[in-house]
């Protein structure tokens, strides 16, 4: 197990990440030609405005610039790249969300995208005026040193430090969005696709939620500004050696400036296109398909079977990307399934079936016992759901022991917790147990589609009679989950569905909480695939009174003329 990280991580993941980037740098030419496009419009010369903005982007005294904007979004993916993961931990309460945001990788995380985006809102704001390129400029005023009228004087230019500090405000509020809304989650689509295609249909929306969330952001930046930037403006001003600028932008005379204001929404907005377009690329190459071998004569890959994926715990990922390659092959690929129909040699034995099949029903079962375990809570307590079925033995052991009178440090705790401002940080937040004890569902969806097409398709294709001795195990785990899933979501506490209409992709489904609502179709789905292939002989399957009676209900229903009903 030791070999899997190995290979996997050093080729696979290298060589996707150093292609979404890779695809990133590319894409930061057309960025700048957009941004271009849209400060300098020129309708009266449609023409001479394409043309010379084109001309512009790519102009050799530019090219400064793009090379910061490309180490820029390299390091930016890069550091997407170190925090991407399918299974985050998701913090329970206030206090545990405000640990996430102050420990040490966060932190580092918010520091590099702050840099990152001071750079990039330098770099836009230097691309689209020259009078932004520059922290000071040339004035007439007053010298300070000699108290008099003086000549020709270099002062603050005060409006490149606002959009630049603008960029340091954006970077923040990114990376804190970053891991509020779980952006860090790899998401895998619904329909596979081709690379190129993801990226026309994401690109659009992505560049709309961009302007968005920077229009949503930006008065927040300029009530801190008019608060603190005359002190700002000093400290630039003592740093720089510089006079102070002749326009104060702390003033709300500065602030009304229409142009800075559409300056600082375009070049926010472009920062923001650059960083999500760099973690887009990441999801899209991540999530890509990677067909394992099935069986393979070589003697030096035993560790890259598709077998050995799907039951790989050190790489989350590969165990990921298992199970979708079983639930894609036991569809679409009659030869691939064959060799998981076969028998290993020497020896004769299923192996491969046997491991796929062991796995699956392993992650089907771990989620119906903490099931089992929440709604034992829920009963017990009468309290929110909890997926931690030591919960439940806590409050067990509470009513067993009721005549007891408490500690002095359970009566302390207590009365902290009774406290406004440790209650607020201490309740638990909404929806966040239901995405813990569904933070796997994905991988359940993958391992029901994958064991009901198997299943299905051994009826005709498993010519040594592998699957038989399954049969009854994988027809109760399925049965079992669909009555705990059933019973849980028609429990009130159990949570309600997410927005589909948010308007920002952040708050669209990126912690997968949606993911939890198709589990109970795609049970009631596999177990009907199952059903309608074998037919009346399910009822020959060893199975018990009960899950016999459950499976006669997905048998197709008859009409009083004999035909079948769906």
């Amino acid at each position: 197990m030791t070999a899997k990280p190995h290979w996997f991580m050093q080729e696979v993941f290298l060589f996707r990440t150093i292609a979404s980037q890779l695809w990133a740098v590319l894409l930061v030419p057309a960025g700048v030609y957009g941004l271009l496009l849209t400060t300098q419009v020129d309708l009266l010369h449609p023409w001479r405005w394409i043309i010379g903005c084109l001309f512009k982007a790519v102009s050799l005294y530019n090219w400064g610039y793009l090379l910061l904007l490309w180490g820029a979004v390299v390091v930016a993916g890069t550091s997407h790249a170190r925090h991407l993961t399918v299974s985050p931990k998701i913090p329970q309460t206030r206090l545990a969300r405000l640990v996430q945001l102050l420990s040490p990788s966060s932190l580092v995380h918010a520091g590099m995208h702050v840099v990152m985006a001071m750079v990039m809102s330098y770099c836009a704001a230097a691309l689209i005026g020259s009078q932004f390129s520059s922290l000071s400029l040339p004035c007439q005023g007053l010298d300070q040193n000699m108290g008099e009228t003086a000549g020709p004087l270099h002062c603050l230019n005060e409006k490149s430090v606002f959009v630049v500090f603008s960029g340091a405000f954006l970077g923040l509020c990114y990376s804190v969005q970053y891991f509020l809304h779980s952006r860090h989650r790899l998401q895998f689509p619904l329909i596979q696709q081709a690379k190129f295609f993801r990226v026309r249909t994401l690109l659009p929306q992505l560049v709309v939620d961009s302007a968005y969330r920077v229009t949503r952001l930006l008065p927040g930046y300029y009530l801190g500004y008019y608060l603190l930037g005359h002190g700002v403006k000093t400290w630039m001003c003592a740093l720089l050696q510089l006079n102070p600028s002749p326009v104060d932008m702390s003033s709300l005379h500065g602030l009304l400036d229409v142009g800075l204001l559409w300056q600082t929404v375009v070049g926010g907005t472009f920062v923001f296109c650059l960083l999500d377009t760099s973690w887009m690329l990441l999801h899209i190459f991540y999530a890509q398909v990677f067909k394992f071998d099935v069986t393979s004569s070589l003697a030096d890959q035993t560790d890259r079977y598709l077998s050995d994926a799907v039951q790989c715990q050190d790489v989350p990922l590969v165990q990921y990307l298992g199970f979708l390659d079983m639930a894609l092959l036991a569809q679409f690929s009659p030869q691939r399934r064959k060799h998981i129909f076969s028998l290993s040699q020497p020896g004769g034995h299923p192996y491969v079936w046997k491991t796929v099949s062991t796995s699956s029903l392993a992650v089907l079962d771990s989620l119906t016992n903490r099931l089992a375990a929440c709604r034992q809570n829920i009963g017990v307590t009468g309290q929110r759901l909890s997926p931690d079925p030591s919960s439940v033995q806590g409050s067990q052991k509470a009513g067993a022991g009721g005549g007891q009178a408490p500690g002095n440090l359970e009566k302390v705790t207590q009365g902290l917790r009774r406290t406004p401002v440790l209650a607020y940080f201490l309740q638990q937040l909404p929806e966040a147990a239901s995405a813990d004890l569904f933070k796997d569902a994905q991988l359940v969806v993958w391992a029901l589609e994958g064991l009901s097409h198997l299943v299905a398709a051994s009826y005709t294709e498993d010519t040594y009679g592998v699957v038989q001795k399954s049969l009854p195990d994988i027809l109760t785990a399925m049965m079992s989950l669909h009555e705990a899933l059933d019973r849980h979501f028609k429990m009130p506490l159990a949570g309600s569905r997410p927005s589909q209409h948010a308007r920002l992709s952040c708050q669209r489904d990126v912690s997968g909480q949606n993911t939890r609502f198709s589990l109970l179709p795609a049970a009631t789905t596999a177990l009907h695939h199952i059903v309608n292939v074998f037919g009346k002989h399910v009822e020959s399957i060893p199975l018990s009174s009960e899950h016999k009676q459950k499976l006669r209900l997905f048998l197709p229903q008859k009409d009083a003329t004999g035909v079948p009903r769906s």
